[in-house]
């Protein structure tokens, strides 16, 4: 008897052992952390924030006095329209595997094709919800990039955006573009504006409805006075000469009939979100640790939020030459149908390469309940090898959504289609 008291003393001390090893399972409220206890929670960031944290990188590291401030968990849902669209079309969608062992869907209409991710072909219903995240009918914002080498020389660059959505669209009173632009889903256009020897230079992204089509990429290129349609091998090329590439731009990589998805892990993460209207994320001078642009508690706190760990990388026989070696995004289980919120990317030998990060605050959907999560604000696209980093600061003067975006850039000929590119200049 003694004896099997004595045992299970032990197993209980070997399991109050492993879990301090592994770390608390949730931080409370009101813990601050910083240089002298981030170990212990480390497991609540992404690889990238956690070489940041570390201070062993050259340039990508903090002052000894950085602090995190963690605060309570806020929730803000996702426009009531696009979760009354997932629930009326749920069950609708399926799944078809392809003779690569990727898969492709069938038989979607609009919102989340998939509210709940089980079976053994969960991965890939995590990654299609993802694939058809809410981002609006039409967006139109200004963006200030920051360009930041090894040396910790800045060039900064403005631009503005559009981006279109032709069908599958839930907002009320939006009925698509499906007749102007029939076979595509989405568009994103891109303009610099400065600096002057830039200024013109417009890439523009068609991705088809049918998600097995490679997008078509353009770039209205002024020292030519035209447009170009690039290869498909420009997924990945820099992106208007930054760190991020073309299989970056729209959260998920294309065509995901290229790509295998494995649910790794679920587990509490940290993300840091301001709060809507935040103006103080904008004071880059005096509210970020530079020139990590890397947020202090003057802009807001971090949240522990449920996350997938989701692993993604190219079926093999479509890897070679392929950028990306592993994707692994950590996505909130709370939003399925928001983009992401951390990617790590690791390069062809699977080593640790770059950050893709979203600080974004949330934006109120006009004439609506809920939220547009993924663009006003900061976002990151550090690149830990080569030393150099890009950050872009979207919508500090100009965000516009829906009801709020100016006539003139609903203008599909101009700003969706590569007709429009012919425009520039004129």
């Amino acid at each position: 008897m003694i004896g099997r008291i004595v045992m299970i003393v032990l197993l209980a001390i070997d399991v109050m052992a492993a879990q301090a090893a592994a770390g608390p399972a949730t931080i409370p409220p009101g813990t601050k952390i910083n240089a002298q206890n981030w170990r212990q929670y480390k497991d609540f960031f992404p690889e990238g924030i956690q070489v940041v944290l570390s201070g062993q990188h050259r340039i990508w590291k903090l002052p000894a006095d950085w602090e995190i401030d963690v605060g309570p968990t806020i929730d803000y849902p996702l426009p009531k329209s696009f979760l009354e669209a997932s629930e009326k079309y749920n069950g609708q969608a399926r799944l078809k595997k392809l003779d690569n062992g990727a898969y492709t869907i069938e038989n979607y209409t609009a919102g989340m094709p998939f509210t709940e991710i089980n079976g053994p072909d969960a991965a890939y219903k995590l990654l299609y919800d993802q694939y058809y995240h809410y981002s609006g009918a039409m967006d139109y914002y200004r963006t200030t990039g920051y360009e930041v080498d090894r040396y910790g020389n800045s060039v900064a660059n403005d631009s503005y955006q559009v981006y279109l959505q032709f069908t599958h669209v839930t907002d009320p009173g939006f009925p698509g573009y499906a007749n102007e632009m029939p076979g595509y889903f989405v568009s994103y256009y891109d303009e610099l504006v400065t600096p002057e020897q830039s200024k013109y230079t417009s890439p523009l992204e068609l991705i088809y409805d049918d998600p097995q089509r490679v997008p078509e990429f353009y770039v209205f290129l002024p020292s030519l006075r035209r447009a170009l349609r690039l290869s498909s091998s420009a997924r990945c090329a820099p992106y208007a000469g930054g760190d991020y590439v073309g299989d970056d731009i729209y959260g998920t990589p294309l065509p995901l009939g290229y790509f295998q998805a494995k649910i790794v892990g679920e587990k509490n993460m940290l993300l840091f979100r301001p709060e809507p209207g935040n103006r103080a994320q904008y004071d880059i001078q005096h509210n970020y640790y530079l020139p990590m642009m890397f947020p202090k508690p003057a802009i807001g706190k971090w949240m522990v939020f449920p996350a997938y760990v989701l692993d993604v990388q190219r079926v093999p026989s479509l890897n070679k030459g392929y950028c990306y070696g592993l994707r692994r995004m950590f996505l909130d289980k709370r939003n399925l149908g928001f983009a992401f919120t951390w990617t790590d990317l690791y390069d062809q030998d699977l080593k640790f390469w770059k950050l893709f990060a979203g600080w974004e605050s949330p934006e109120k959907v006009p004439r609506g309940d809920g939220y547009f999560l993924g663009v006003k604000g900061l976002n990151w696209m550090v690149d830990f090898q080569n030393d150099h980093a890009s950050f872009a600061m979207v919508g500090k003067d100009i965000f516009t959504l829906n009801e709020t975006v100016p006539q003139e850039f609903r203008d599909v000929s101009r700003y969706g289609s590569p007709a429009g590119l012919s425009k520039i200049m004129k």
